[in-house]
């Protein structure tokens, strides 16, 4: 089962630029994840209550990163979804 990384960003975000790289190379990397950039002032879809900052990283429904993760984090995440 493919794994699902939600990026949420905002277009006046600093640090949501940076947020769509990583994006970008978690799906070019890890290509069993599915990655969606939501933008959270253009989305029709309900925003999640948990997401009150960006970029907010949820995978697979759990909130994995408040800002810009390392390539670390990431690493760990991909290794081990569920202690995410």
């Amino acid at each position: 089962m493919k794994q699902v990384l939600r990026v949420y960003v905002a277009e006046d975000c600093p640090g949501c630029v940076e947020a769509c790289d990583t994006a970008f190379r978690i799906e070019q990397d890890y290509p069993h994840v599915s990655v969606q950039v939501i933008d959270v002032e253009k989305t029709s879809e309900a925003i999640p209550e948990e997401v009150f900052a960006t970029p907010t990283y949820i995978l697979n429904n759990r909130i994995v990163s408040l800002g810009n993760p390392g390539p670390t984090d990431i690493a760990r995440w991909m290794q081990n979804p569920q202690s995410a």
